[in-house]
């Protein structure tokens, strides 16, 4: 916005690459803040064995999310992009595009902020949850644990999509993925799948063992 408030010109998208810094360090945060999920995902297995940070399924998973997040800085500048050529082919002034992109990056003063930081805290937290858990179940699974296998357990509440309200109840081994609107997933928000089928999750993993 720096060229609309000295200058009273279009707001610049290109200098959004600047904040890449600052998106990195709150990145970090957010990765580290997840930790009590996985925390707690490991331990609703219910099997034995210490909460390990360094499981390689868990830093995967890690991995795919920091992948994910730190390509948002590359979204804003599209949004903000499309912001100013809408405008303009809509033939506003210069201080209506300046609004709209001030709409964008205003942090309290636009919903796609905080209704994005509310989806990625749902989205991720899940994820690490039923991802640890199944990390946990992999891990005794290797060590010699037999007859385990994993329930997709959806939250049926009127709100589920039709995808995941079709997958409840569904099961399969360990290392198997369940069939999720014709997707492959290895667990509920698994990053791998399509967004529209893993954003805002709520649906939860559950270990069993075979005859209980």
């Amino acid at each position: 916005m720096a060229p609309w408030r000295r200058f009273k010109a279009t707001p610049d998208p290109t200098a959004i690459a600047a904040t890449v810094p600052v998106w990195q360090a709150q990145v970090d945060r957010i990765l580290k803040a997840l930790t009590p999920a996985q925390i707690e995902g490991w331990s609703a297995a219910h099997l034995p064995g210490d909460y390990d940070p360094q499981d390689p399924y868990i830093q995967a998973n890690l991995a795919l999310t920091y992948n994910l997040l730190v390509r948002i800085p590359d979204e804003v500048h599209s949004m903000v992009v499309s912001a100013i050529l809408e405008g303009t082919n809509r033939g506003e002034t210069t201080e209506q595009i300046a609004q709209r992109v001030d709409d964008i990056l205003t942090y309290t003063g636009s919903e796609n902020w905080p209704n994005r930081a509310q989806v990625i805290a749902q989205t991720e937290t899940n994820r690490h949850f039923n991802g640890s858990m199944l990390a946990h179940g992999l891990l005794q699974e290797k060590n010699g644990a037999q007859g385990l296998i994993k329930r997709w357990d959806t939250q049926m509440d009127g709100k589920e999509r039709v995808e995941h309200r079709d997958a409840n109840n569904q099961t399969r081994p360990l290392n198997q993925p369940f069939d999720v609107g014709d997707q492959p997933l290895l667990f509920p928000g698994d990053p791998t799948g399509a967004p529209w089928n893993v954003i805002n999750c709520r649906c939860g993993l559950r270990l069993e063992k075979v005859g209980r």
